[in-house]
């Protein structure tokens, strides 16, 4: 009696496996080179035509890891998934229709995210960012009320003085700035302004500081993961597996 699970083409720890991920990120590496040489020459014939068959190939790949993937809701809501599905979709862009809709020739650039899955530190990243989200889903709420609370302040106190923050657009950008990498070239006149400016320089260490820290400390904590695990895996005995 003969299985009806598909076969596994792209499964990890398999000849098979192992030779199908070297193929895909070979031509997922050879389909940048058009992209690269367009920004020289152009719309060349060849560009074109490279475009096309890439695009086939990553369409074939793409439903050939969706037909023989276990789970393949999973694996079409997983982030790999969906960066597959997206270098399909920046295709379009060869379209004859599309060629002169400028803006979707940016699609094809999402084509270098299916680099990601073979690096395995992007794993390690994916993994101690899930350990973080809820923590910097508030650190990222603070940090966007903070900015809208400067944007607004430096407003009230410099836009009938100084015509560089004449509306809170303009401000929300100057916030958001001095936050990070500084406003440089807007400086507050003011006094109330400039001891804002002072305080938001100020947080802006702090700022920068918290996420680098619970990154490093995520890192640090699913290295040690990895680590233990393949130990573990090292140290088990026959009879065990």
């Amino acid at each position: 009696m003969t299985s009806s699970r598909p076969v596994q083409l792209f499964e990890a720890g398999t000849r098979r496996g192992r030779s199908m991920e070297v193929a895909a990120g070979l031509v997922v590496a050879l389909s940048l080179v058009p992209l690269i040489v367009y920004t020289e020459v152009g719309d060349a014939a060849w560009i074109v035509w490279a475009d096309r068959a890439f695009w086939a190939l990553f369409t074939v790949e793409y439903a050939a890891r969706l037909v023989t993937a276990r789970e393949r809701v999973r694996y079409a809501r997983s982030f790999y998934g969906i960066v597959d599905l997206l270098a399909v979709l920046s295709g379009v862009a060869s379209l004859p229709a599309l060629a002169s809709v400028k803006v979707l020739r940016l699609l094809r650039v999402l084509r270098v995210l299916k680099l990601a899955r073979y690096s395995s530190a992007v794993d390690r990243f994916s993994r101690a960012f899930a350990d973080i989200k809820d923590e910097l889903a508030l650190y990222t709420g603070v940090t966007a009320v903070i900015s809208f609370m400067a944007a607004y302040g430096i407003w009230h106190f410099e836009h009938s003085l100084n015509e560089a923050y004449g509306n809170l657009f303009e401000c929300v950008y100057w916030s958001v700035a001095s936050l990070t990498m500084g406003a440089e070239g807007i400086a507050p006149v003011t006094a109330p302004g400039k001891v804002l400016a002072m305080l938001l320089v100020l947080l802006g260490l702090g700022i920068v500081a918290v996420p680098s820290g619970l990154l490093a400390s995520a890192l640090s904590k699913t290295g040690s993961d990895v680590w233990a695990a393949g130990r573990d895996a090292a140290t088990e005995t026959p009879g065990e597996r």
